[in-house]
């Protein structure tokens, strides 16, 4: 009787610290780019195909950004982790310049944030990713805000688009 007692104590344990049961969505795995449902694609300078790489731990959600260079010169990475508890934390970019980074979950999406100084200018990112009912496709809703600098209203520059993602089937 204490076994049973114990292993269902232990399995309730298990699913109320788990994502799933708390309403958070899974997004791990790797998610590649569809192009033809994707903004970044179709903008004025297309992007090269994209591979987000997603892993979550209890503590953490850590998601690589995998670019195909232009001219065939190999693949440009970025991987920024985030902490699970909404708090912000300053990690070193790819060169050496700070990135501030915080994520929190807005019911089953997850949101990320965050801000980089590029040629003496801020540039913050909002990106909300949600999954469809089948797991199976992520979609990015982002934001893309330029701080200027300047002394008056509308100073920042914004824009907004959306990308489409599907999970590579194991």
């Amino acid at each position: 009787m204490q076994r049973i007692v114990f292993a269902a104590f232990t399995a309730a344990l298990f699913l109320t610290i788990t994502p799933g049961a708390r309403g958070q969505s899974d997004f791990s795995g790797a998610w590649y780019m569809d192009p033809s449902r994707s903004e970044s694609a179709h903008q004025a300078v297309p992007i090269r195909p994209v591979t987000l790489v997603i892993k979550q731990t209890p503590a953490e959600i850590s998601i690589e950004t995998r670019r195909s260079e232009s001219n065939n010169k190999g693949t440009s990475t970025e991987t920024l982790t985030y902490k699970r508890d909404g708090s912000e934390s300053t990690i070193a970019g790819k060169s050496g310049a700070p990135i501030k980074v915080k994520a929190h979950w807005d019911g089953t999406r997850l949101v990320t944030e965050t801000a980089r100084n590029v040629q003496d200018s801020t540039i913050t990112t909002v990106y909300v990713l949600s999954l469809d009912k089948s797991g199976t496709e992520m979609t990015i809703d982002k934001t893309l805000t330029v701080q200027h600098g300047y002394q008056f209203q509308g100073a920042a520059a914004s824009g907004t688009g959306k990308d489409v993602f599907t999970k590579k089937r194991r």
